[in-house]
């Protein structure tokens, strides 16, 4: 039989340049991009990372001294804890973006070069099936590079927002009463602590100084955040879409004008693609789901801690009011991107078993059932993004994450009102 591989349209690497801008940007400037795909000479390139990393963990250090010593004052606690767990998380998504990026580079060409759908054999027989199969194909990559731009675009501006807004509000609140002339105490970006600077630390230039460290620590946050969480996106709608062309070429082994030979040869290219597909899901769980447990646990605190805050000073109605409610509408919907997507992984895993049985494999030789029957329990192996061995990544856990944040939130509530 003669058998050809699909090839993707000129345009396809475009695409996926395009759809991912923002992930390679922001990842570029943080130093965690893998390195052969920077022009920057390699030993600046590792000292970029390094020297972003150490800004971060110092303005952590800065919040944690700041919390421990202002453990009676509820309000500044609850505002601190927010930012603090938000940019230590982002700081393990940074490192472990780093550490993983021989992995990165083999996930990063598989997209790229659409390798797993290249390796897939198509029949010669004829050209109008194989092109209409193509054609799907070519739609289907092209479907989830524009959904992965326009999520990245949303997430980039929504995040950008919130970790501007930390450094702009401040900026211009001092500016104002600078030129207005009145005496107040100039704000920072965050609330820390700088043990031995901590009498002066007001006094240009050395707040100035410190203003700009912190306002570089809220860039890390914003970059981090985004590289991340924009390559779990594009990475799981991609093993998402694997599935799907699965579920499709399943479909084609029940076209009546295949011989008995040319249905066992899509029925095993079938089966090859699914070992591949589980072998790529298996590599983005190893690199994502640890840092996955860590974001359940940030995330329910955060909105709670983020809740308790907006509640706190609603009746003032001032700026800080309006980025707490920013900051909780960025908290939720991104934990929301991880479960939507898991969660979309997870149905297509959940639909192949229906796609094999589908098969018309009533109409087949002994041969073929066999082994349709053999797929047919492989397929019902369990496909999901994983928090570890806690919890998939699925829209129930979104809900049991917002309930348990509601739940923390009421025990604040009571808390203050005693």
């Amino acid at each position: 039989m003669e058998t050809e591989h699909y090839k993707p349209e000129d345009d396809y690497g475009e695409l996926v340049q395009r759809s991912t801008y923002w992930v390679r940007a922001l990842a570029t400037t943080m130093g965690i991009w893998p390195g052969q795909y920077v022009s920057m000479r390699s030993h600046w390139y590792r000292r970029l990372y390094y020297f972003m990393l150490l800004m971060h963990w110092l303005n952590t250090y800065l919040q944690t001294e700041f919390f421990f010593r202002n453990l009676g004052n509820l309000g500044l606690v609850v505002q601190g804890l927010c930012s603090f767990v938000s940019i230590t998380t982002t700081g393990i998504k940074v490192m472990r973006i780093h550490a993983y990026e021989a992995e990165i580079v083999q996930l990063w060409q598989t997209l790229q070069d659409a390798t797993f759908i290249k390796k897939i054999r198509f029949l010669r027989k004829s050209k109008t099936d194989r092109g209409t199969i193509f054609h799907r194909i070519h739609k289907l990559l092209a479907r989830q590079c524009k959904e992965v731009q326009l999520n990245l675009r949303f997430y980039t501006l929504v995040v950008g927002l919130v970790a501007s807004n930390y450094s702009i509000i401040p900026a211009c609140s001092n500016l104002y009463n600078q030129f207005q002339g009145n005496a107040f105490n100039r704000s920072f970006v965050y609330n820390t602590y700088y043990p031995l600077l901590e009498p002066i630390k007001r006094r240009s230039p050395l707040f100035e100084l410190l203003f700009c460290s912190e306002s570089l620590s809220g860039y890390t946050t914003w970059a981090g955040v985004v590289a991340f969480d924009g390559l779990y996106v594009a990475m799981v709608l991609y093993a998402a879409s694997l599935m799907r062309l699965l579920r499709d070429l399943l479909h084609e082994t029940a076209n009546p004008r295949l011989t008995d030979a040319e249905r066992a040869f899509f029925q095993r290219e079938c089966i090859l693609h699914h070992i591949r597909t589980i072998q790529l899901i298996e590599k983005i769980n190893e690199i994502f789901s640890p840092v996955l447990l860590v974001q359940l646990f940030t995330s329910t605190s955060i909105i709670c801690v983020i809740a308790f805050a907006a509640s706190m000073h609603a009746d003032e109605g001032d700026s800080q009011t309006m980025l707490m409610v920013l900051y909780l509408i960025a908290a939720i919907y991104q934990l929301f991107q991880f479960c939507w997507y898991g969660q979309r992984l997870q149905n297509e895993g959940t639909e192949l078993p229906r796609s094999v049985y589908d098969a018309q494999w009533e109409l087949c030789a002994q041969r073929f059932k066999s082994t349709q029957h053999v797929l047919l329990l492989y397929s019902q192996r369990q496909i999901e993004m994983r928090a570890w061995s806690f919890s998939a990544m699925s829209l129930e856990t979104f809900s049991t994450i917002i309930r348990s944040a509601a739940s923390y939130f009421t025990v604040l509530q009571t808390l203050a009102e005693e």
